[in-house]
């Protein structure tokens, strides 16, 4: 047991190593003598642990070199036991979208978990926690968080199945699924645009690294090259909008009145619509992509995000991933919701 405990240490420590970037993609690991006095470890259980680390595809042992990095850009070859949904907190969007995860994971006998990211630790470190516990199956949603292609690279190297929810990452080692946002906000302004006469305004949250938010934002102006765009002031860490009441008389009377206003998610048309109503203000009509319950309650025109086909997608794309490894190429899939009128 103790030697068990021992070569399995070794492994996390070079697979760290690895993911920390010490040791890089192509690089010639120690040897097993210099690895075994490094980590008074006995030879034997240092080639135990290099053993493990060629069969799972992470090194390669070439005659005449030792042992290689070898990080592959092919999924690894797994199942889907257990699912590991990541996000830096459990918001209306994304716990919407986990109960319909849910249903389709139930389907196929896989156990989903919800792991919501520590304050205290990067989302990258996280995942990488989640692969030295043998999950190999993840699911981001990244909402205001970031990742960096290296960490990416090297977590699907060391055996991670990747695929990104509600953005688009252009990479090779990863899927990502998401709105088609251009469908979104081109059928928000075609409905606005036939009941507008003195303009039409996009609302944003500031600071919106999220790529779908960027797609948005450039679809309205597209459509929109004159029109405004104001990004709202938003508070992150506790999920709300912040001076909604200031933001609505400043720029909605004292600088820029518009009669349609299109909103780039419920969130932050819930806060603005509860500030019209509370202000008796009825002359603007605002609609906006998410359709919560708050939404409907509102009376608020929505363009509806299609949950039950991202779960489907999703779970489509970890199949592909890990039952069609040696072919399996990275996409990006813009699923199409659809417009609820109210």
């Amino acid at each position: 047991m103790a030697n068990d405990l021992l070569y399995m240490t070794l492994k996390n420590n070079i697979m760290r190593k690895i993911y920390k970037g010490i040791y890089n993609d192509g690089e010639i690991l120690p040897s097993e003598r210099v690895l075994a006095q490094q980590h008074n470890m006995s030879r034997d259980t240092v080639r135990k642990a290099l053993n493990l680390l060629e069969a799972d595809g992470i090194i390669e042992r070439k005659l005449g070199k030792g042992s290689v990095v070898s990080l592959r850009q092919q999924s690894y070859n797994g199942n889907l036991d257990i699912i590991a949904l990541v996000a830096p907190a459990q918001r209306s969007f994304f716990a919407t979208f986990i109960d319909h995860f849910q249903k389709v994971a139930d389907q196929h006998h896989s156990l989903i978990v919800f792991i919501q990211q520590s304050e205290h630790e990067s989302l990258d470190d996280t995942l990488f926690k989640l692969l030295l516990n043998n999950i190999h199956n993840v699911v981001i949603w990244l909402d205001y968080e970031t990742i960096s292609s290296h960490s990416i690279k090297r977590l699907r190297g060391l055996g991670m199945n990747i695929v990104f929810f509600d953005i688009t990452v252009n990479s090779p080692y990863a899927d990502c699924v998401c709105l088609d946002n251009r469908d979104a906000i081109s059928s928000l302004y075609q409905y606005v645009s036939a009941k507008s006469n003195k303009g039409i305004a996009y609302i944003t949250r500031e600071n919106t690294t999220p790529s779908s938010y960027q797609e948005r934002e450039h679809e309205f102006e597209r459509l929109s090259p004159t029109g405004s765009i104001w990004s709202f002031p938003w508070d992150f860490k506790n999920y709300r909008a912040n001076k909604t009441d200031k933001f609505s008389f400043e720029y909605f009377y004292q600088t820029y009145k518009p009669d349609s206003v299109i909103c780039s998610d419920g969130d932050l048309a819930i806060a603005l619509k509860k500030t019209l109503i509370k202000s008796n203000i009825d002359d603007i009509l605002l609609v906006s992509l998410d359709d919560f319950e708050e939404c409907e309650e509102l009376g608020i025109t929505v363009y509806k995000q299609p949950y039950n086909l991202f779960a489907q997608k999703i779970f489509a794309c970890l199949q592909e991933q890990n039952f069609n490894h040696l072919n399996w190429k990275a996409h990006i899939y813009r699923v199409k919701g659809a417009l609820v009128v109210r």
